[in-house]
């Protein structure tokens, strides 16, 4: 239902926009039936991010964000709360945006974690073993091994 108040025109005769006293107003009153799956609600999105709300809002799976957290030289400020490991969203999508524009600082760090594990693997008196690549979807071979001893 829709209704509607007009100043009623002057009873001298012509009726005119202009002669309108500015003090009349204009009423519209609308009653709406909207289904409510019709409606979408949005949140705005967290100031905050976590390993709990990260895979929502990013789309990357929380062991990726603890892991790339946790990395020596990651660039933003973590906080600490508990196990909740937190920084800011709009920080953390600038700095996935600056690895995709630079892709040979994500080389860089590639090559610093082989050095870590290759250190690791040593000081165990291990060797890292160079393997072809595989696809994700292939299953490892139980003959496959990621060290060996070194030859006597």
């Amino acid at each position: 239902m829709v209704e509607r108040k007009f100043p009623e025109a002057p009873s001298s005769g012509s009726y005119s926009p202009r002669g309108l006293d500015q003090s009349a107003t204009t009423t519209a009153t609308a009653t709406l039936a909207i289904p409510l799956d019709g409606l979408t609600i949005t949140a705005p999105p967290p100031e905050m991010l976590s390993q709990k709300n990260v895979e929502a809002v990013t789309g990357i799976p929380a062991r990726v964000f603890l892991d790339t957290t946790r990395a020596p030289g990651f660039a933003l400020p973590v906080t600490k709360l508990g196990k909740l490991r937190l920084v800011q969203r709009e920080a953390f999508v600038a700095y996935l945006r600056m690895l995709a524009s630079a892709p040979e600082l994500r080389r860089d760090a590639e090559a610093d974690e082989r050095t870590r594990v290759d250190a690791v693997l040593a000081a165990a008196g291990l060797e890292s073993v160079p393997r072809a690549r595989t696809g994700r979807a292939s299953a490892h071979s139980e003959s496959a091994s990621r060290g060996r001893l070194p030859p006597k």
